[in-house]
């Protein structure tokens, strides 16, 4: 069967408009680990806690599980944790395209850490949440 271009892009459309109202996938919960440079860390939080609040916004993140930690590494140096869960896997890879002022702080929260050995200035893992013993996964 061929299609025109017409058709094609009709059902090119339907089916992202199916992806788009199904979900598209389940959450994933993330610990980003930033190793920020020295004498940086107020600047940092404060461009840092612009960051739910904006994925928020743009319907990229749920709006718990969110925290920020802060502490110290080797050497005294500022290292800060976020935990957030995006809404699908697929949420952050539409950022650089989709939303640029969630790109903005990316930009702005690369521009304020440091790589620290072999670790890369950001780090980001994907986790389970852990509760009681067992695995919850996090709902809409």
């Amino acid at each position: 069967m061929i299609l025109n271009k017409k058709t094609a892009a009709l059902l090119a459309a339907v089916f992202l408009t199916l992806r788009i109202a199904s979900g598209a996938g389940q959450p994933e919960t993330v610990h980003v680990t930033y190793h920020v440079q020295a004498g940086k860390l107020e600047e940092f939080l404060k461009v840092l806690k612009a960051h739910h609040p904006a994925c928020l916004k743009d319907g990229l993140v749920l709006q718990e599980p969110h925290l920020i930690l802060s502490g110290k590494e080797e050497g005294d140096k500022p290292v800060v944790v976020e935990i957030l869960t995006w809404k699908d896997g697929d949420a952050p890879d539409s950022v650089s395209e989709h939303h640029p002022e969630v790109k903005k702080i990316w930009d702005q929260l690369n521009a304020l850490t440091e790589k620290r050995g072999d670790k890369r200035g950001i780090e980001i893992e994907i986790m389970d949440i852990v509760v009681g013993g067992g695995s919850a996964k996090p709902t809409k």
